[in-house]
């Protein structure tokens, strides 16, 4: 059992009600300097919030700022230059674009690729000096880009569908998640590999039906960790599998921790951060109502945390001061067989909780 201390050290407390949105947001993330935060979704827009003090007659401190519009399709990733105010987002049909999130109105892109992959762009990551962005995706193809204008800078065949991406802190290297549940390490100079890793605990195959994959990869603050998400034994269909998330050393490679939460039916492990006080927070969905967020120390064998009332998170942010948090649950009805309403079919909704953390 966690020490009294440990399980004080996430305690939210919800600032006012939370943000509604009427279509499925698939994202949500704080921008650098914190005054803004950016969500996207299955709508193809760009939703904004401007985040303010929170006041009596706004307890969220956030105000509705007019979208960006541009993207073709569901637009799944979104990520930042860490100090000139521009970010970058990418969508299912292949498009990736770079807006200025700070404009008061609504703008067009700085620069847009609507081919810069075939098809699903799955990941998008910026690295730390705001030189470069890679994306990967369904086409199987590696691309680095510049964040200046866009252009391709390099670019290498993976072998199979980029699910995940992260550069290492100096960003010499770039680290991929891919269907399979392998996680490779590749010079982002040149594209050659390094080494691999193995997170096939995300992976099966059933009935000839790919399941699974590396979903998400996040380092802590120090480099010296690394978090794979996705789902354990993943066994056919969306939601038959737990939730979980592993934790390797990255030095050696070796699984620190498997972190796999709740039944069998949660669905996937889709975000996940490492809090300043050392552990491991994560959000997984399924079909509605499935799906808990946790806190783990790595270093501990059972969670200190499993909370049910946040079920279908997607995303989590932490804001740059360490005391906000905005979670997005999304409530996203099963495509298959549901009922019509009126002639029309439902479509699901989002909720974003901002919540006080320390």
């Amino acid at each position: 059992m966690a020490d009294e201390t440990t399980k004080i050290a996430f305690n939210p407390q919800p600032m006012g009600k939370p943000i509604q949105y009427e279509r499925v947001l698939w994202q949500a993330r704080f921008a650098p300097c914190g005054q803004w935060l950016i969500g996207v979704g299955q709508d193809q827009t760009i939703q904004r919030w401007k985040i303010s003090e929170p006041t009596t007659e706004n307890e969220s401190g956030a105000t509705l700022a007019a979208p960006f519009a541009g993207h073709d399709g569901w637009v799944q990733n979104v990520g930042f230059h860490p100090s000139n105010g521009r970010m970058f987002t990418a969508d299912s049909w292949g498009r990736l674009s770079c807006y200025p999130y700070q404009s008061e109105a609504a703008a067009d892109p700085i620069w847009t690729n609507a081919h810069a992959h075939e098809g699903w762009i799955r990941s998008l990551v910026v690295s730390a000096d705001g030189k470069l962005i890679a994306t990967g995706g369904n086409d199987a193809i590696v691309r680095i880009w510049s964040t200046d204008d866009g252009k391709l800078v390099r670019e290498w065949p993976h072998g199979s569908k980029v699910m995940s991406l992260a550069f290492t802190g100096d960003g010499s290297s770039l680290v991929t998640g891919d269907l399979p549940g392998m996680i490779r390490e590749w010079k982002t100079e040149s594209g050659d590999e390094v080494r691999e890793l193995s997170a096939t605990i995300l992976y099966q195959k059933h009935n000839n039906q790919e399941c699974g994959g590396v979903r998400r990869l996040v380092f802590d603050p120090s480099g010296q960790r690394l978090a794979a998400v996705g789902q354990k034994e993943p066994n056919g269909g969306f939601a038959t599998g737990m939730p979980c998330v592993l934790v390797f050393d990255w030095q050696t490679g070796e699984i620190i921790r498997p972190m796999p939460v709740g039944d069998k039916d949660d669905g996937f492990a889709y975000d996940v951060l490492f809090h300043p006080a050392g552990y491991v927070m994560a959000v997984s969905s399924a079909f509605p109502n499935k799906g808990p967020l946790w806190c783990w120390r790595p270093e501990e064998e059972t969670p200190f945390l499993v909370e049910k009332k946040f079920s279908n998170g997607l995303s989590l942010s932490l804001h740059p001061d360490g005391k906000r948090l905005a979670l997005l649950v999304a409530d996203a009805p099963n495509a298959n067989g549901r009922p019509l309403n009126g002639g029309d079919y439902v479509g699901g909704k989002s909720k974003l909780h901002l919540l006080m953390v320390t």
